[in-house]
C-alpha cells in the first residue's frame, strides 16, 4: 500500500506540472521550461534541447541521437526510446526503456513496474534502481527510493520531521494550509448549505458505517486509478476519476466541520450562520488533526479518520443529493380520538 500511495503521488505531481510548456523553434533550438505529454508520443529530434523536465502520462517518448534532456525523464505507462542525453535522472512507473547505442543518462535510472532494455552501446553514469529497493530512514522502514523531476529539480520523499524548523515553516503551512480550507468551506456552504447538511448529519448519525465505506474507499479508488492509468488509453478517465476523488475528500471534510460547528455554535450558545460555522468548525478540525499529524508514526492517523469518515459520508448521500438511507425520520404524532 505505501507504494501504491507513492505512485499516486507521482501521477499527481504531474498533474500539477500542467502549467509546463515547451516552445520549439528549429535544428538546435531550446524548448523552454520542459515538456509533459498525456497519451501521446514525443519525439525529442536529433540536434534539439530540451531545457527542463520530461513528463509523460502514457505515450511513446523518443529521444534521437544527439538530442539532450537537460532535466529528468519521468514516464508513467508507456514507453522510452532514448539514443540522446539525458542529464539528470530517469524515473519509470509501469514503463518500459530501450536504451539504444550512443544514450546517455547521468543520473540514476529508476523503475517500478517497468523494464530496462540497455544496449551495450548505452552509459549510466548513476545507478540502476528497482521498485524492491529501498533506502534507510531513521525510524522509517520500506519506503522505496523514488525520485522524479518537480518543476525543474529532483526530489527525494523523506518523510522526517525536521524539530528546527517545524515550529516556524511547518507552522505556518499548518494555519495557512487550515484557512484557505475553512474559506472554501465558507464558500460551499454559501451556495449549497443542504447538500453539505446532509452529508454532515450522515457523518454523524452513521459514524461507524462511514468510516468503513471511506476507509475501504481510500484503499480501493486509488488502486482502481493506478490500473487505470497503466492502460494508457483510459488515462483521460484516471485524471477525472482523481479530480472527483480529491472534490469527494475535500466536500467530506467540509461536511464534517459543518457538523463540529454548529455543536460549537450550540455549547457556547453562538449565534451563526451555517456557513460561518462551517468556516469555523473545518478551521478547527483541520489545525487539530493536522496537527496531530506532527506526531511520529502514528500522527497520520488523524487526518485518514477525518477524510475517511468524510469520504464515507459524501458516498453515503451520494454528494449530499439523499439523506443517509439509515437515518430514521422523526416518528409522526397519531390523534387518538376521543373514546365515545
Amino acid at each position: 500500500m505505501k507504494r501504491m500511495m507513492v505512485v499516486l503521488s507521482l501521477v499527481l505531481v504531474a498533474l500539477l506540472a500542467l502549467p509546463l510548456s515547451a516552445a520549439a523553434a528549429g535544428a538546435h533550438d531550446v524548448l523552454l521550461d520542459g515538456r509533459i505529454v498525456f497519451g501521446g508520443s514525443f519525439t525529442l529530434a536529433g540536434g534539439e534541447t530540451l531545457d527542463g523536465d520530461l513528463l509523460a502520462l502514457g505515450g511513446n517518448l523518443t529521444l534521437e541521437p544527439t538530442s539532450v534532456v537537460t532535466g529528468s525523464v519521468f514516464l508513467v505507462g508507456g514507453n522510452l526510446n532514448a539514443a540522446g542525453t539525458i542529464r539528470q535522472d530517469v524515473s519509470l512507473v509501469g514503463a518500459n526503456a530501450n536504451l539504444q547505442a550512443g544514450a546517455v543518462v547521468e543520473g540514476d535510472v529508476m523503475t517500478f513496474g517497468g523494464n530496462v532494455n540497455r544496449d551495450p552501446g548505452a552509459r549510466i553514469e548513476g545507478q540502476v534502481v528497482t521498485g524492491g529497493q529501498t533506502v534507510e530512514i531513521p525510524g522509517f522502514q520500506g519506503i522505496p527510493d523514488l525520485r522524479f523531476p518537480y518543476f525543474g529539480r529532483t526530489w527525494t520523499p523523506r518523510p522526517v520531521i525536521d524539530i528546527e524548523t517545524w515550529p516556524g515553516w511547518s507552522g505556518g503551512w499548518l494555519l495557512m494550509q487550515s484557512l484557505i480550507t475553512a474559506a472554501l468551506a465558507v464558500l460551499v456552504v454559501m451556495f449549497g448549505a443542504n447538500r453539505v447538511g446532509r452529508v454532515a448529519r450522515g457523518a454523524a448519525d452513521a459514524l461507524p458505517a462511514s468510516g468503513v465505506v471511506g476507509f475501504l474507499s481510500l484503499l480501493a479508488i486509488p488502486a482502481l486509478l493506478i490500473g487505470l492509468a497503466l492502460t494508457i488509453c483510459l488515462i483521460p478517465f484516471t485524471i477525472v476519476g482523481a479530480l472527483l476523488f480529491v472534490v469527494a475528500i475535500v466536500y467530506g471534510w467540509i461536511g464534517i466541520g459543518l457538523e463540529v460547528g454548529e455543536r460549537l455554535t450550540r455549547v457556547f450558545k453562538w449565534r451563526l450562520d451555517p456557513a460561518a460555522a462551517a468556516g469555523l468548525g473545518t478551521l478547527v478540525v483541520s489545525l487539530v488533526a493536522n496537527g496531530i499529524n506532527f506526531i511520529p508514526c502514528i500522527g497520520w492517523l488523524a487526518p485518514t479518520f477525518v477524510s475517511a469518515v468524510g469520504l464515507g459520508a459524501v458516498l453515503l448521500t451520494r454528494f449530499g443529493r439523499q439523506e443517509y438511507p439509515g437515518r430514521m425520520a422523526a416518528p409522526a404524532v397519531v390523534q387518538v380520538p376521543p373514546a365515545s
